[in-house]
């Protein structure tokens, strides 16, 4: 792989910079914190104007097209702003689960309403744990009438409250797990919300006999919906390393134009081996993300590499942020202080889509298999 970018990535890069620093600052992230989607749909919208929500998305299925490394290097951009991460949910998730598995009448006006941003569906998967690659037993699919019924709970669902739909994962009697498109108004749908420490809203959702038409569901099998979520955790992975730079470079900015002892406390020998450490860690993340989003673009699914992926930015961001936390002070834990909205996502960030015990079970038994390489 070669790591210097192109003249088209960097063009993306630096335009995607641009816009986020006018459309988004952190004052409007602050307005999300208090006021929800409805401070960041418009920006969203925008986002879909400009083609950039379709990165990654194959041009017959209506997309822009370009690789999953331009699409990584997008979110790295969007990291960096601290930009929700509905594109990561709706488009690499649930998006690009249509493209590869549903059909084409499932995919008519849906991708195009995804793609512009005026459309949002939410994946829903997950029971108690994060921590398991198996199907969740935490929703039932019984067959009834030529339809399908649907009943149990599920946990932990991003954009709930603006989803035109859910894209729910349901165990059938026979064991089998098959993902359903469900009108998130259908009757026996209901939700209670939960506040994070970034103070993002989640729901948890419970389903009691939703009936669900045989052409709401999609084609295909559990394994096709991982390998989709191998590539959207390449993506969460490149958020989390914009973030990490972030912080990075204001810890940096901070320690130099912050005097004590009549000198800028980055002349301290501890604060600079702390920031060299961070530095290390980021430049670690970038360059295992990247690589992991060129592997996943040129060569096909590797679930391996995305696990490292996700595990190494994940981590990177709470230390990194933690760090810059330590080089601000006292500073850091104050609400006027832009640092500490980066800390308080750090750690959730390490749970989006799957946790990090789970990124390592995956990580050695691949080496367990293949045989460790050193």
């Amino acid at each position: 792989m070669n790591f210097e970018l192109n003249d088209e990535q960097r063009m993306l890069t630096d335009s995607a910079r641009r816009f986020f620093e006018r459309e988004f600052p952190l004052k409007r992230l602050r307005e999300f914190e208090v006021r929800g989607w409805d401070a960041f749909l418009p920006v969203y919208q925008q986002m879909g104007e400009l083609g950039w929500l379709g990165i990654g998305v194959p041009e017959d299925a209506g997309g822009a097209g370009g690789s999953w490394l331009d699409l990584e290097l997008f979110a790295e951009e969007a990291g960096r702003a601290l930009v929700p991460t509905l594109q990561i949910t709706s488009i690499a998730l649930a998006g690009q689960a249509l493209v590869a598995m549903g059909t084409s009448a499932q995919r008519q006006h849906r991708m195009a309403e995804l793609l512009a941003g005026r459309r949002v569906i939410a994946p829903a998967w997950l029971n108690d744990s994060h921590a398991s690659r198996e199907p969740t037993s935490g929703l039932r699919a019984t067959a009834s009438d030529g339809r399908v019924v649907l009943d149990g709970k599920l946990r932990h669902v991003d954009a709930f409250a603006i989803a035109a739909e859910l894209l729910v994962a349901a165990r059938a009697d026979d064991g089998s797990v098959t993902l359903h498109l469900l009108d998130r108004s259908a009757d026996g749908i209901s939700a209670s919300e939960t506040t994070l420490t970034s103070l993002e809203r989640r729901h948890d959702v419970e389903l009691r006999g939703v009936a669900c038409s045989a052409d709401a569901t999609l084609p295909g099998d559990w394994g096709a919906w991982l390998r989709i979520a191998d590539g959207a955790k390449i993506i969460a992975a490149g958020w989390a390393v914009g973030a990490t730079r972030a912080a990075l470079e204001r810890a940096v900015a901070y320690a130099k134009e912050r005097y004590q002892f009549d000198r800028p406390i980055g002349s301290f020998q501890a604060v600079q081996h702390r920031l060299a450490d961070a530095a290390i860690l980021t430049e670690q993340a970038t360059a295992i993300t990247r690589f992991a989003a060129w592997q996943h673009g040129e060569h096909g699914h590797h679930d391996r590499e995305a696990a490292m992926a996700k595990l190494v930015a994940g981590r990177a961001m709470r230390l990194v942020s933690n760090a810059a936390v330590l080089t601000h002070g006292g500073y850091g834990f104050m609400e006027e202080f832009d640092i500490q909205l980066y800390v308080r996502r750090a750690k959730q960030y390490e749970y989006l889509i799957e946790d990090p015990t789970l990124q390592r079970e995956l990580i050695a038994a691949q080496d367990c298999e293949d045989g460790i390489r050193i």
